[in-house]
């Protein structure tokens, strides 16, 4: 979980949302982003930790404390909200509440990779110089090539996915992130300072 969440976290800003502190949520288990005008809200976080953060205070018993920590063990969990009537009318053109709630819950899947997609680019992460190293064996376009290295260069030094796809000043931006997708490799990269090499795409859990 947490090797996860350090790795989310270098995604930083993203076009439309900024990182935000929520303060039911702890910092070092959770990465969570909001909406600048948009009103999404966007929430990774390790339950278990979460949970237990939550309920030490509240005299619960220990064996029901157990219980719920047993279901909530491992689990990383997801949420995203339409915090805002923009939010919800970007999906809906129903009006009225009651069909409103019908509709963005048939939709509920689809929206949630809609947004999911915009925030956490596709594919497995890897140290930069192994991300490197299957760029240069897989992309055979020497122009799409540099700028997908360009961009895995300039994310952990702009600390953010946004400002370095500013920086590229390149206007087929979804071209180059279709690329990383098409090889499986994520653009954001695990940090030299965490101890590990290879982390699985998160959308491969999706699937299972």
């Amino acid at each position: 979980m947490a090797a996860y969440l350090k790795v989310l976290r270098r995604i930083g800003r993203v076009k439309g949302v900024s990182p935000i502190k929520y303060d039911c949520f702890d910092e070092d288990s959770s990465f969570c982003l909001e909406g600048n005008s948009n009103g999404v809200e966007f929430m990774v976080y390790d339950l278990e930790r979460e949970l237990m953060e939550q309920f030490q205070f509240k005299g619960i018993k220990k064996k029901e404390l157990r219980q719920v920590m047993k279901r909530a063990e491992d689990v990383f969990r997801i949420e995203i909200r339409l915090s805002k009537p923009k939010a919800i009318h970007n999906y809906t053109n129903a009006d009225n509440t009651t069909l409103q709630i019908i509709e963005l819950s048939e939709k509920c899947q689809d929206i949630f990779l809609h947004i999911l997609t915009k925030i956490i680019p596709y594919g497995n992460f890897y140290k930069k110089d192994k991300a490197v190293d299957i760029i240069w064996k897989n992309i055979k376009n020497i122009r799409l090539r540099r700028r997908m290295l360009r961009l895995v260069a300039l994310i952990p030094e702009k600390k953010s996915l946004y400002l370095a796809q500013k920086a590229m000043n390149y206007r087929n931006m979804e071209k180059v992130m279709e690329a990383f997708a098409e090889i499986n490799v994520s653009l954001v990269t695990i940090s030299k300072r965490q101890d590990l090499q290879y982390l699985k795409n998160i959308y491969r859990y999706l699937k299972e």
